[in-house]
Formats: C-alpha cells, structure tokens, sequence
C-alpha cells in the first residue's frame, strides 16, 4: 500500500472519530503528499530526457561535414550540422538534384554521401 492510500485511510478513520480539525490536517498532508508524488513524476521524466540527450550526444559522429548516430558497428544517417548546431535538430540528409540537403534549412552541398 502506497503513501496515498495510508493517507485516504487515515482520513476516514479519522472522520468516523469526529475531528474536524485533525480531519482538515490530513486533508492537507493528504494534499502535499499528492504536490509532492506529481513533482517526483516531474523530475523523474526531467531526468530520463536529460539522459536521452546525453547518449545522443556521446553517440554523435561529425563526419564529411555531416552528422550521424553510432550504435554499435553502425552509423545512422547522415543528419544536418547546420540543424544540429542551431536547434539540436537531428534532421535527415535528403538527395537533391545538385547532391545531398537538408529539406528543413535548405543547406545542399555537393559533396556525395558515404
């Protein structure tokens, strides 16, 4: 059984006893308890975001003036390093008419992909 659960339980044993105000002060404890589990929630997420971007930046390759994502003996890619650097958008490499691109920036470069 949980922190809140305990809480809702003490509350109604304490209802059936009659107390207004001791009632009103779990209520309140109630209340903090839930302020506090939401905020760990937060945090918690807070932490795991921070973590994604932190393996995404150690994996992060800069190669023929492009980006790429190693994961293991592979590179994923290649990405934009002009989205990159600007925004931290990992944005794919599209083939154009004069070479490779970014469809966001409109960055071309005739340079031919590996």
């Amino acid at each position: 059984m949980g922190v809140v659960e305990n809480m809702k339980d003490v509350a109604d044993l304490i209802k059936k006893l009659g107390d207004i105000d001791l009632n009103r002060r779990i209520l309140n404890l109630e209340e903090e308890v839930l302020d506090l589990s939401r905020e760990k929630r937060r945090a918690d997420e807070k932490v795991e975001e921070l973590e994604r971007a932190l393996n995404l930046k150690q994996n992060l390759l800069f190669e023929d003036n492009y980006y790429y994502i190693q994961r293991g003996d592979a590179k994923e890619g290649p990405y934009c390093s002009a989205c990159w650097d600007r925004n931290k958008n990992l944005i794919r490499i599209h083939s154009g008419m004069f070479g490779y691109g970014c469809p966001v920036c409109i960055k071309e470069t005739a340079t031919k992909r590996r």
